[in-house]
């Protein structure tokens, strides 16, 4: 009990010899570094230490101390290299602090207004952006599309989580050409992917298809799957979804992504392997309020499969579309003529290169709901496309229907469909008003390109 209410002596206090020592070994380094860094101002420096290093050298008294002696000037020289480069971020992190003019809140609101690769080349020139730019406001808009592929799932994943729930667009994929006007990028042809493929690794774009799907430069199915985190929490506020030419994307990766993606508005998807009749059902399902829907097949000419039932569902579902494009898909016109009759608020149409469409679904259309605010109109290349459908089209058009068109484009390389079958295709445009078109509407932008004649 007598020696609990003893309080025990405090431990001894270290050698002072100890803490000289220590005091006089980082003097002595001081002062070494501060004579050696003084050498800089020598003239011919790097000649003068290659000599002094030579001395040192041959004076050794065997071959292990001058291998020993050559591994420690390498080590110094790489020490004393990585001192100065952390040194002298520091020093620009604090001049940035200093002088950069700017408060933090407008500077991230200024780091918000960059592309992603910006915001990353910002946030790597010192400390002070780097803290800056992990706001979730900088990461509000993501963009991720590069000419060739060099982006993975880890890389989405991370920026992802750095927006938070501030995320509202994300655009991930390849766009080799990055000047094409925005809604009309194509899909990577076979030739083109395989180029792009081989531009990159060396390998053919079904060689890639073939490797491990853990490649590091290589989006998968799973690189939406962060918007899934804390119950759809990161998807709920997104707005804009654009997808290029994800070669391993499937249809159901899609869809479990467009389930938490309620607020969308914007659904782009370009050389995706998904089904068009699968994504639209989600997209009645899910995003209610989308006002434009984009989508190029992989495959041109591939039959959908699209369902009267989910073209109902969409109009029904989803009233506020105001543009739609289908490019290179397998449509009927009385499912067309669903779709365009039933979005009242319609205003940009884009079926180009699609194939079985007619032009019939375009009668009686210029006067009626789905007609009356369309502003664009593209029927290019629609291969079974028919000359008398389009003449019946410019006719109404002369007649004033269709009030609101500004651009219309029925050029057909391969020629309009003709109703004689010993004449398959027309090269001529005799019959086709385009003259009679441009007198009543000068203002309007059409394009009737055809291939001469053929012997």
């Amino acid at each position: 009990m007598d020696s609990l209410l003893h309080t025990p002596p405090p431990p001894p206090p270290p050698p002072t010899s100890t803490v000289l020592n220590n005091d006089n070994q980082d003097n002595h380094v001081d002062h070494v570094l501060h004579d050696f860094l003084s050498l800089s101002d020598l003239p011919s420096l790097s000649h003068s230490l290659s000599l002094s290093l030579e001395r040192l050298l041959q004076s050794s008294t065997s071959l292990s101390d001058a291998d020993h002696l050559v591994d420690s000037a390498v080590t110094m020289g790489s020490i004393l290299l990585d001192v100065a480069n952390h040194s002298y971020r520091k020093c620009a992190s604090v001049h940035n602090s200093l002088t950069w003019p700017l408060p933090p809140d407008l500077t991230i609101k200024v780091f918000s207004m960059l592309d992603t690769s910006s915001l990353c080349h910002a946030a790597a020139t010192c400390k002070v952006f780097r803290n800056w730019a992990k706001d979730p406001l900088c990461y509000s808009h993501i963009d991720l599309r590069t000419p060739v592929p060099k982006v993975n799932d880890a890389l989405v994943a991370t920026i992802i989580q750095r927006a938070g729930k501030a995320l509202r667009s994300l655009m991930l994929g390849v766009v080799p050409d990055a000047t094409t006007s925005y809604g009309s990028r194509q899909p990577l042809s076979d030739s083109k992917r395989n180029a792009v493929a081989a531009e990159v690794s060396g390998y053919s774009w079904e060689d890639i298809d073939r490797r491990s799907r853990k490649d590091s430069c290589h989006l998968t199915r799973c690189c939406l799957s962060p918007l899934n985190a804390d119950g759809g929490a990161l998807g709920a506020l997104l707005r804009k979804l654009h997808l290029y030419n994800i070669a391993w994307m499937d249809s159901w990766s899609l869809v479990e992504a467009l389930s938490v993606c309620p607020s969308l508005l914007d659904l782009e998807i370009v050389g995706l392997d998904v089904e068009l009749g699968h994504i639209l059902s989600s997209v009645s399902a899910n995003c209610h309020l989308i006002e434009r829907f984009a989508f190029a097949t992989s495959k041109i000419g591939r039959d959908e499969s699209l369902k009267i039932q989910t073209c109902t569902d969409l109009v029904t579902s989803c009233p506020h579309v105001t543009s739609l494009s289908l490019r290179g898909t397998r449509l009927h016109d009385y499912k067309v003529r669903i779709l365009i009759k039933g979005f009242q608020k319609l205003k940009y149409l884009d079926f180009s290169t699609t194939y079985s469409i007619t032009g019939s679904f375009l009668r009686n259309l210029g006067n009626s709901n789905g007609g009356n605010f369309l502003k664009f109109l593209n029927l290019r290349d629609c291969m079974h496309l028919k000359e008398m459908e389009v003449a019946r089209l410019l006719t109404a058009i002369s007649a004033g229907d269709f009030k609101s068109l500004v651009h219309l484009d029925i050029s057909n390389r391969e020629g309009l469909a003709s109703k004689k079958d010993q004449q398959p295709t027309c090269y001529k445009s005799s019959i086709v008003l385009v003259k009679e078109v441009l007198e009543t509407r000068p203002w309007m932008h059409l394009m009737a390109d055809y291939p001469s004649e053929r012997l």
